[in-house]
């Protein structure tokens, strides 16, 4: 019976290896943020996007952003939020050359897409345009693929094995 229960065990880690590896993909979108209609101001989201109460030791989250305007679009950390006191939605204290991204920004115009490993921190999407641009607002789509960290998975494997070992020494 303990032999049973040891190669179920190991089964089960194994399938979490498994799952862990494969991951999970979170999206979801964040509309209107507002974009500040001079090129010296930057448009913050209201609401930080989804914060992970599993520390990143155990999970490895990748952020994908995209956008369809003829904007920029970046990601700032809480601190920088706070720092820059957007006020509805635009900060007129950080502009695009003053702001500290965390990943995008004026350089991500053309592309319209950035990927980012995030971790404990949050993170505040934010936005600006061109000299002369016309764009009001901006509807950004994100996406978060989860999978897990690989310390956990060589955990995993290794307990595995182990409990298989195991298992077949009790006959």
């Amino acid at each position: 019976m303990k032999r049973v229960i040891l190669l179920i065990a190991s089964g089960i880690c194994a399938i979490l290896m498994i799952g862990g590896m494969i991951g999970y993909t979170y999206e979801d979108s964040i509309e209107d943020v507002p974009v500040p209609m001079t090129g010296t101001a930057v448009g913050f989201a209201n609401e930080p996007l989804t914060e992970s109460a599993i520390p990143s030791a155990l999970i490895s989250p990748e952020l994908t952003i995209t956008w369809k305007a003829n904007v920029w679009v970046g990601l700032v950390t809480q601190e920088e939020y706070k720092r820059c006191a957007p006020s509805d939605g635009v900060s007129t204290t950080c502009g695009p050359t003053t702001t500290d991204f965390a990943a995008g920004g004026p350089s991500s115009k053309e592309a319209k897409t950035f990927t980012f490993d995030i971790g404990d921190d949050v993170y505040y999407p934010v936005d600006g345009q061109s000299f002369g641009g016309t764009e009001s607002s901006v509807d950004v789509d994100y996406s978060v693929k989860v999978t897990l960290a690989w310390p956990v998975i060589l955990f995993l494997g290794a307990l595995g094995t182990g409990l298989q070992v195991l298992g077949f020494r009790l006959r």
